[in-house]
């Protein structure tokens, strides 16, 4: 069985209608029973998350022994916003839609309420050195 419905990275999908993981593809063990599970699944992953961190700087010489050096570092430059990963703590969660369609709660939900990612954030930094 696929571990998906759907493929994250695709955004071919809306995150507010769609439930992504499938829930006959998991089992939860007999009671007082270890799982069979193994511990790490290579098909297993989330939806790709590039960083994008850029620094730019110039070096001033001053002197022939004193310089200044500038440089701002941005990370999160594009400030690009990422979806949630799906909730996949119970497989047996009764997946919940509103009257609307949207997705509220389940196996599989996204939330879209908040953002994973951190907005742009920048610092700009001198040195001067003698």
């Amino acid at each position: 069985m696929p571990l998906f419905t759907q493929d994250l990275n695709c955004h071919c999908f809306d995150p507010n209608k769609t439930f992504v993981l499938n829930p006959a593809a998991w089992s939860n063990p007999a009671l007082g029973q270890w799982g069979t599970a193994a511990a790490y699944y290579s098909d297993y992953r989330y939806e790709r998350r590039p960083v994008e961190n850029i620094s730019l700087g110039r070096l001033f010489r001053i002197k022939e022994r004193a310089s200044l050096q500038i440089r701002g570092e941005f990370t999160n430059m594009f400030n690009r916003t990422e979806m949630n990963n799906p909730t996949a703590t119970n497989a047996l969660a009764t997946p919940s839609v509103s009257p609307t369609g949207q997705t509220l709660s389940g196996f599989g939900y996204i939330s879209t309420g908040t953002l994973f990612s951190s907005p742009r954030q920048g610092q700009l930094i001198a040195r001067f050195q003698f």
